[in-house]
């Protein structure tokens, strides 16, 4: 496939690709910008280079990440957000470790073990605190 250049300006370039989509460098003075667009011309992809770094914007009706070996994503605090809901699901084991204190806050919170023991150990005193604790109800 043959891909076109058009410059539209000399901060401004463009460059068609597969599918009508479009690939767009802008360069400011405090930030290049590169742009991926679909064939209506709406952004899906998004690198703000600033000199404090990358920026990566994804839009569109979802993104998938996928590798066939380890992923990993390492930073000094990392926040994940759904807006509407959040799943963390394995085929194997979960082990969540924190050199810290583990808290969790919900409206209600289940703990089940479809089968086997649910195991609780402290190195000091359990406690359990509620308006009625009830036990084999």
């Amino acid at each position: 496939m043959k891909y076109d250049l058009v410059l539209a300006t000399e901060e401004t370039q463009e460059l068609e690709l597969r599918g009508e989509q479009r690939l767009r460098l802008e360069r400011g003075p405090d930030r290049d910008l590169i742009q991926l667009c679909d064939a209506r011309g709406r952004l899906t992809l998004s690198i703000q280079v600033k000199d404090s770094g990358p920026v990566l914007r994804f839009e569109g009706e979802g993104l998938r990440i996928q590798a066939a070996g380890e992923l990993t994503l390492e930073a000094e605090e990392l926040h994940l957000h759904g807006r509407t809901g959040l799943n963390l699901t394995t085929g194997g084991d979960l082990a969540l470790v924190a050199d810290g204190d583990l808290a969790s806050e919900a409206r209600i919170q289940e703990i089940r073990a479809k089968l086997g023991n649910v195991n609780i150990a402290a190195n000091d005193d359990v406690r359990i605190d509620g308006e009625r604790v009830m036990v084999n109800c």
